[in-house]
């Protein structure tokens, strides 16, 4: 017998696995793990009185029932959405839940101080900070879990803008060689990359656009690096570097939080990117006589002058 398939939450799991295609990545971008998923899933299909999920390889397909109550969330989470900030715009306040995704770099360096600036003029808003990768983000913002992401583009490795995003530049960033502080090129002001063409790498954890830009900005300048660590986090891959002896290659905003055991210098020639927030453009309609905007998008404290995110 088929029941309610009011709750939202499941719907929005299947959403969710519904545009990325498995139990797991839909588990990353929801900040759940599969087996959560997997449990809300069986219940909205006794509730939906159907299958709607099949196993295919490494992933699942969805029923052309799934596909039916997919398409039809939607909409029902769009709204959801809409009406939120239809509510917080009746106080005439800056009110409502923010949820922001930001690279890890970005969060070390001005999005936290932006934030704390934030929660001091309008503390009306929640902001909820999540410290992810462009490649989790962008998926997430178009699936709705996020109102806001911060992300990093490469001249050397471009991010594809989503359709019905709006995009601001909010700083400039360059590429920044690590080196243990005992490096025998620890006091050159620059660095080519075949200077280091023997030495032991350490980067971001495969499969990551962070270890696909290190990998294709050496390759450029002519070396094949080799890449013995992996890790995820800066911190982490400051602690290899002064530990182990290994080098690496990072975001000059990811430096701010280098220990003295090692040396942030310029690559030569220099690799260029910018950090940009992306949100979802607004939805078409006339705004309320009474709306406000749902969170505030002055500058905050730590955000580079004359820009605005």
């Amino acid at each position: 017998m088929s029941g309610d398939l009011s709750n939202v939450e499941r719907l929005r799991m299947l959403h969710a696995v519904w545009r990325r295609g498995s139990l797991a990545a839909a588990a990353e971008v929801l900040h759940v793990t599969p087996s959560a998923i997997s449990q809300q899933l069986t219940k909205l299909e006794r509730e939906a009185g159907t299958g709607l999920l099949i196993r295919h390889g490494r992933g699942v397909r969805l029923t052309p029932a799934g596909l039916l109550l997919a398409q039809r969330s939607d909409r029902v989470l769009a709204e959801l959405r809409a009406a939120r900030a239809d509510l917080d715009s009746l106080t005439g306040a800056t009110t409502g839940v923010v949820e922001i995704g930001a690279i890890p770099s970005g969060v070390h360096t001005f999005i936290t101080p932006a934030l704390t600036g934030l929660a001091v003029r309008h503390p009306g808003i929640e902001a909820r900070l999540h410290e992810v990768e462009p490649e989790v983000a962008l998926p997430a913002l178009a699936d709705g879990v996020f109102d806001v992401v911060v992300v990093e583009s490469w001249e050397n490795l471009p991010l594809t803008r989503p359709p019905d995003t709006r995009w601001t530049v909010l700083r400039d960033d360059s590429a920044r060689i690590v080196l243990p502080a005992g490096h025998r090129l620890a006091a050159a002001e620059s660095v080519r990359a075949e200077e280091l063409a023997d030495e032991i790498w350490v980067a971001w954890a495969r499969p990551t656009r962070a270890n696909a830009w290190l990998r294709q900005t050496l390759r450029e300048r002519g070396i094949e690096p080799t890449v013995r660590h992996t890790v995820s986090g800066f911190g982490t891959q400051f602690a290899v570097v002064a530990g182990f002896g290994a080098v690496t290659l990072v975001p000059s905003m990811a430096t701010t939080i280098a220990p003295p055991t090692v040396v942030c210098t310029a690559l030569d020639p220099h690799c260029t990117g910018s950090s940009t927030p992306c949100s979802p453009k607004a939805r078409p309609g006339p705004p309320s006589p009474n709306a406000s905007p749902r969170w505030s998008r002055r500058p905050a404290r730590g955000v580079p002058k004359g820009r605005e995110w």
